[in-house]
């Protein structure tokens, strides 16, 4: 492939150490995939590289189609504000350098489908086949009743015998004429154009580049490096590995995006910019995703969803999904890939009740309690307020008796459950 004039980058082609001097003249990333480095031997390579690393940051209006798409696409909650920031840096670049005409605004289509309606199909249209009505009898119909009279009137079975005799000629006249008649119909061959056939010479000729050596002449011997790979044709052989076309089939590409996963690239291609790998290779293939439950195995694709539609339970994973020409969906799980125990590693703790219960949230439709805090820790004092009224204190009162602040409930949502169990038997020390 050759080089790309602007190449955005992710945080895997400094992790792989791929040497992106060779595929893009000019590379660009954002701060926040400089920042994901943590590797002492990624960052002394980072210091040292054998080309200027440009930082750049997206638009806000870029960030903002960015995410709309990707939820559109189903892979919103797999992108990370870094991926999303590194989407939109490329879809930048390709509006300032390019243009956004051949862009797409939607998610185009997973593919073109057409059906085919099977009950339209007429069978007897069909050429080269002869499809009898099922009113129509067969010729065999009458031997076997014939075969099926009695052995006794010998007379009957005789006439029966000479009269389809009689019949078996009559048709065989009849087949004989029509015969006759059809070789009347064919036109008799000229004697001249027999004549003019018989002059022609078949001759064989062979290809200019063909040529016949002789077995005693060196040219006759094998050549031992036909079929290996070899430096000359290595870079062949990996376009041809890989599905690829040669550099003089591909046009020039002025802006690209450098990165392995996999949801950057569906989202990137369904956009519409160009993705590269980190063998410097085009990526042409996108994914479709869908939601799919596996207590009651239904499917959605709203990607949005938490819980399932059908069960209520929060049991959905994301599949991918094909369409073939039939219009039949075809889903592909990963099977080797386990459930995730996430949550499910403790025992669930016993629902509460009150105004100030923490319990798990394990259906879309469960009732939430407000979990507010108490007048006196909404209060502040403010005694350069013109509107401050002195009370009994000019101190601030902190909130330490209600049932909110002995919970230590606060404006941010806390899970205790997922960072503890609840449940375990806590050591208490006896007061002495």
């Amino acid at each position: 492939m050759p080089k790309t004039e602007f190449l955005v980058v992710d945080t895997s082609a400094f992790i792989k150490n791929t040497q992106l001097q060779d595929f893009s003249e000019k590379v660009i990333t954002c701060q926040e995939v400089v920042d994901e480095i943590k590797n002492s031997r990624q960052l002394r390579r980072l210091v040292v590289l054998p080309f200027d690393l440009e930082i750049d940051e997206p638009d806000n209006e870029d960030i903002v189609f960015v995410s709309q798409f990707s939820k559109k696409t189903g892979d919103y909650p797999a992108l990370s504000s870094t991926d999303i920031k590194v989407v939109a840096l490329t879809y930048k670049l390709e509006r300032l350098k390019v243009g956004k005409d051949h862009l797409n605004s939607q998610p185009p289509a997973p593919r073109e489908i057409q059906v085919i309606d099977h009950s339209v199909i007429n069978d007897k249209s069909i050429v080269g086949f002869y499809m009898p009505d099922g009113n129509q009898k067969g010729g065999f119909e009458g031997v076997e009743g014939a075969g099926s009279s009695d052995d006794g009137e010998k007379d009957e079975e005789i006439r029966d015998s000479s009269e389809s005799k009689d019949g078996a000629s009559d048709t065989s006249d009849d087949s004989q004429d029509e015969f006759f008649d059809t070789e009347q119909e064919v036109p008799e061959v000229d004697d001249e154009l027999i004549s003019r056939l018989s002059e022609i010479k078949v001759q064989d000729y062979k290809e200019s580049g063909e040529e016949e050596c002789d077995p005693n002449d060196p040219c006759a011997v094998d050549d031992d490096d036909a079929g290996w790979i070899t430096p000359s044709n290595l870079k062949k052989n990996i376009l041809q590995m890989y599905g690829g076309t040669t550099e003089e089939e591909v046009t020039p590409i002025k802006v690209a995006c450098l990165t392995t996963d996999f949801a950057m690239q569906n989202v990137l291609k369904q956009i519409g910019l160009n993705i590269v790998s980190l063998d410097g290779l085009l990526i042409k293939q996108v994914r479709t995703w869908i939601l799919r439950c596996y207590a009651c195995f239904k499917t959605t694709p709203d990607m949005m969803r938490v819980f399932c539609h059908n069960c209520g339970n929060k049991t959905l994973k994301r599949v991918a999904v094909t369409v073939d020409p039939d219009g039949k969906e075809h889903i592909h799980i990963n099977f080797r890939r386990p459930l995730t125990a996430k949550g499910k590693r403790f025992p669930i703790p016993r629902f509460r009740g009150g105004k100030h219960s923490n319990n798990p949230i394990l259906s879309e439709d469960q009732r939430v309690p407000q979990q507010r805090l108490s007048n006196l820790a909404r209060k502040k004092t403010d005694a350069l307020n013109p509107d401050y009224i002195a009370g009994v204190s000019p101190f601030i009162m902190r909130d330490v008796c209600s049932k909110s602040a002995m919970l230590g409930i606060t404006n941010k949502e806390t899970k205790s459950w997922e960072r503890r169990n609840p449940n375990v038997v806590v050591k208490r020390r006896r007061k002495k």
